[in-house]
């Protein structure tokens, strides 16, 4: 189950365990440690704001630094405005980005006030318009096999596709807003995965809380299984928290069916 390669798209990842993007930790020096243990598909940047990066902010600079050690690279963007995360989204795929997520599930107050993050998982609308304005600029800015080689590290595309290769992108979710909605079977977070792949997503990380857990309480493993069951295998679905060691994410791939683990 672990360690297995995992399909995004047109990209091939040498395993399916995947470095999270965790906020305050994840810069280039803690990725480059964690590759340097081997057995690492996939490591993202932290949080990043499409109008920082556009504007050239030191802060969203330096979150977004990379290097040609640190591939495969995921560039996480976050915000509302679905043209200022299409925009977003090319400065990613222009600044080495192997894959461009979503983040829609930070429950931190900050973002959710600007209505991004987590805050998306109430306005199901206004999410589908962000992928799909951010779908359709990545196809506008697909990438030639040069321009792959250079940020595909140990993945590889998959075989049989003409180039120019757009970047996939991914979304990463919580269960849902509310612990009552949840625990009331309303989690917005199948339906939510199936009309992410309906509008050109190529995977989902489900981050097994809700919004108002925050970080407390336990992972529902549960509800990632919902998750599994929606898409029924029309894209990969990664289960992410409480993967504390190596026996969670067996744990969490064997009781959700996911197909890897962040």
């Amino acid at each position: 189950m672990l360690a297995a390669p995992l399909t995004i798209g047109p990209l091939r990842l040498a395993t399916n365990l995947l470095l999270a993007p965790i906020a305050g930790y994840c810069d280039l020096s803690f990725r480059t440690i964690c590759r340097e243990q081997g057995g690492l598909g996939l490591a993202c940047t932290d949080l990043l704001s499409p109008q920082g990066l556009l504007r050239g902010s030191a802060t969203s600079l330096d979150l977004a630094r990379t290097d040609p050690y640190d591939k495969p690279i995921g560039m996480q963007i976050y915000g509302s405005d679905p043209r200022v995360m299409a925009q977003g989204a090319r400065w990613a795929v222009e600044h080495g980005a192997t894959v461009v997520d979503i983040n829609m599930g930070c429950p931190v107050d900050k973002v959710t006030k600007k209505d991004g993050g987590s805050k998306l998982l109430t306005d199901l609308p206004r999410a589908i318009r962000i992928v799909e304005h951010v779908a359709r600029e990545l196809q506008r800015c697909a990438l030639s096999a040069d321009e792959w080689s250079a940020r595909l590290g140990d993945a590889a595309l998959t075989p049989g596709g003409a180039y120019p290769v757009p970047v996939p992108l991914t979304c990463k979710m919580r269960l849902c807003w509310s612990t009552d909605d949840y625990h009331a079977g309303r989690a917005c977070s199948p339906h939510l995965a199936r009309s992410l792949a309906d509008a050109g997503v190529s995977a989902v990380t489900v981050h097994g809380r809700t919004t108002e857990m925050k970080f407390s309480g336990s992972v529902l493993l549960d509800g990632i299984a919902r998750v599994v069951d929606a898409v029924n295998g029309r894209i990969p679905v990664i289960g992410n928290g409480d993967v504390r060691e190596p026996g969670d994410a067996a744990e969490m791939i064997r009781r959700t069916g996911c197909s890897g683990v962040m």
